[in-house]
């Protein structure tokens, strides 16, 4: 004789099953990793000046210095920094009426004022998308290492044989979590890199990205500390160190040049010029670059509401240049003058 119906089947149903899971704790989903992104305030193909042959030269946001004469102050900005070009602007007042924090104002209908304690804080830029006439810009996106690898990727038909990527800035390699994996990603793709640095890094940190590295372009600003803590906010031992470092590393094999900007009256003197020559020999490098003062940033202070000091400074002398050419050169190293280089 055939029992109750629930003794006919003694197994596990499938509701059972299901209630059994639903009685069980469930694991905790991991949360999705976001990509590390870089903040880049231009990118700019085909440069010739920034490395040998043709480079794709990426420009990122950040810098520890902050040079008095420095010629791309948007790129002090650690996040995206709003430009305003007054030579576009039409004082229409629609960047007025988007702002949200009333930031902006037009004074007598000819003046358009911003309050850049509140707009530099400013993260979803409404006066920009506003203004019809691109007065307005924000400085500054947000780029993953994919979206810079495919860029390299779309440019690599045009560098030639010679040619790779160049990062400067700001300060290329500030963003420490960004350019070390993606300098990497470049190693792996063969690419050619070189960066522009202020070496004003920590050294640990510095000596191992230069394993990545094929080309260094570093300034020495001043030799006298107090002198370079004027002019950059920092005193140079720490650079002085790093460039000494990377010179006598022997597992280091890229090439470096040192470059010295040469800003009338301020570190242009001969016994300056002379004691960077006799530092840069005595740390292992041959070549030095002298680089004649330019104003050719100066309408972008205004852009980014800062005042430039050297609005009334001329360039040296092509006589000066030469002469401080012939201090480098008696020390026993190669002087390139301006962009007049074999790379």
């Amino acid at each position: 004789m055939i029992g109750p119906p629930y003794e006919i089947f003694k197994g596990e149903t499938t509701m059972d099953k299901q209630q059994k899971q639903a009685s069980q704790p469930k694991e905790a989903v991991p949360p999705v990793k976001e990509p590390v992104k870089g903040l880049v305030f231009d990118i700019q193909g085909h440069s010739v000046h920034d490395g040998p042959g043709t480079r794709t030269t990426v420009f990122m946001a950040g810098c520890p210095l902050e040079c008095v004469w420095c010629c791309n102050p948007e790129g002090l900005f650690t996040a995206p920094v709003l430009m305003h070009r007054e030579t576009k602007c039409v004082r229409c007042g629609r960047c007025v009426a988007a702002c949200p924090v009333g930031a902006v104002q037009i004074i007598d209908k000819k003046i358009i004022q911003f309050n850049r304690d509140l707009c530099d804080q400013c993260k979803t830029h409404e006066c920009a998308e506003a203004c019809l006439k691109e007065a307005n810009v924000v400085s500054g996106k947000y780029y993953t290492i994919d979206e810079l690898m495919k860029i390299f990727t779309r440019d690599r038909q045009f560098w030639g044989g010679s040619g790779g990527v160049t990062f400067s800035g700001g300060e290329p390699l500030f963003q420490k979590k960004f350019m070390l994996p993606l300098l990497k990603r470049c190693k792996d793709a063969y690419i050619h890199v070189a960066v522009e640095t202020t070496s004003c890094l920590p050294s640990d940190y510095y000596m191992e990205i230069m394993r990545y590295i094929d080309w260094v372009f570093t300034d020495i600003k001043h030799m006298d500390p107090i002198k370079h803590k004027e002019l950059t906010g920092v005193d140079n031992a720490l650079i002085l160190k790093n460039i000494r470092n990377l010179g006598q590393d022997p597992k280091w094999n890229g090439f470096a040049l040192i470059r010295i900007p040469i800003i009338p009256d301020t570190n242009d003197s001969d016994e300056n010029v002379r004691a960077t020559a006799k530092y840069v020999k005595e740390s292992g490098f041959e070549v030095i670059n002298i680089l004649p003062f330019h104003r050719l940033g100066e309408s972008k202070y205004r852009q980014v509401g800062k005042s430039y000091r050297f609005a009334e400074c001329r360039p040296p002398s092509e006589e000066k240049m030469n002469h401080l050419k012939a201090i480098i050169e008696e020390e026993g190293l190669v002087c390139y003058v301006g962009y007049k280089t074999p790379f």
